[in-house]
């Protein structure tokens, strides 16, 4: 049985965070190969794309922010009968 912390939402946490990294971490990875080879328009390009992927690291906090700035809440189709009008 999984940890109660370890829940949907906290899955979906770790996995935004885990690709942003992976992404973020490989472009600087190759950026970095390319650059030691001499290769400095792949450099470049690779550079940009991990400036580009840079913002995936904020995605997962970002969604946890959000659920919980904004709770489950209970939606009616109309009001109930015995509220008070005014």
């Amino acid at each position: 049985m999984p940890a109660a912390w370890l829940g949907p939402r906290h899955r979906r946490l770790l996995a935004w965070a885990g690709a942003g990294a992976v992404a973020t971490g490989g472009l600087a990875g190759l950026t970095v190969f390319c650059f030691v080879l001499g290769a400095r328009f792949w450099a470049a390009i690779f550079a940009l794309g991990t400036l580009a992927a840079a913002p995936l690291l904020v995605v997962g906090p970002w969604l946890d922010w959000w659920r919980h700035k904004r709770p489950l809440r209970r939606r009616h189709r109309s009001r109930s009968p015995d509220f008070p009008a005014g």
